[in-house]
């Protein structure tokens, strides 16, 4: 049975004794595909920064191997994974407790394994989102826009309410498939509007403040005609190939997937290595993550 819970309590890792070395612990990245993914260098760059003994590397990994992961994770010497596509929603009954976040969108993309061997998921990704909004100076969005209505989409839902929105426009492809999506909206105090991307005439974000993109790669490249020329704040999740079709079409400030997957993995870094981080240090190893990648942090 799982149930939300709040965030673990984390501690140091305990100090080796009379010389004996710290067994590394093993953390990676979860996805299909997963080559293309750039957390390997992120984390790394962290754990250097912070002298923490953990291994982080990239796993391929499709939704029927989950279960065999788990055993390998609970059987000893894991810090935690990253969850990415196509495995948001597949690992959540795994857990063993729920951040509340993940408890209301159905999806995570962080298993922190406590040191008590249970595994507690969480979502980083709202937290990627707002704060690299931030680094852009933006704080607050009444009526921000959505492309999408996928486990990704629903992070930026959750995002959106941080961002104080009141009403949501969501464009997919099948407003019938947008359910979960405007239901969250709905709990979080948000009014949702769902357009389908057939029925737009190419003006349909013209005026839009903020738009997020949560769709796949190149997923938003046949849609470039329906939606028209951009103005405001576009913040694209994908990030390989970039820039985007759609990023080179917006006329306004662009946001690459890779500032949200920084953001999102600093949190990430802290669970796993087990290290409370004050802002200090939590500067210092986004900045890290950030010349790793060799990306400008704005702002």
């Amino acid at each position: 049975m799982v149930h939300p819970a709040q965030p673990p309590q984390d501690k140091p890792q305990d100090k080796p004794q009379d010389n004996q070395p710290i067994q590394p612990l093993q953390a990676a990245v979860l996805g299909k595909p997963i080559g293309h993914s750039k957390s390997p260098v992120l984390h790394r760059a962290a754990y250097e920064l912070l002298g923490a003994p953990v291994r982080y590397e990239a796993i391929e990994l499709d939704p029927a191997q989950a279960a065999e992961h788990i055993a390998r994770v609970r059987a000893g010497g894991w810090a935690g994974c990253s969850v990415t596509m196509p495995l948001k929603d597949v690992f959540v009954p795994y857990m063993d407790e729920l951040s509340d976040r993940v408890a209301r969108l159905g999806a995570l993309n962080t298993i922190v394994v406590r040191e008590d061997g249970t595994l507690f998921g969480q979502n980083t990704d709202v937290d990627g989102l707002v704060l690299a909004l931030a680094d852009f100076g933006l704080t607050r969005c009444e009526q921000p826009t959505i492309l999408g209505s996928g486990n990704t989409a629903l992070a930026a839902i959750e995002a959106c309410a941080e961002l104080g929105a009141r009403r949501l426009k969501l464009i997919v492809r099948d407003a019938s498939r947008a359910n979960r999506a405007t239901a969250l909206a709905s709990s979080l105090g948000i009014e949702p509007q769902v357009l389908e991307i057939s029925a737009l005439d190419g003006q349909a974000v013209e005026q839009d403040e903020l738009v997020f993109s949560t769709l796949p790669p190149r997923a938003a490249d046949g849609w470039i005609h329906k939606l028209g020329p951009g103005a405001g704040i576009l913040l694209d999740v994908a990030y390989d190939p970039w820039p985007s079709a759609l990023a080179s079409s917006w006329g306004g400030t662009i946001i690459s997937g890779l500032h949200m997957l920084v953001h999102q993995a600093v949190e990430q870094a802290r669970a796993f290595s087990r290290i409370d981080f004050d802002q200090a240090q939590r500067e210092n190893v986004t900045n890290a993550m950030y010349d790793s990648l060799g990306l400008h942090r704005h702002g």
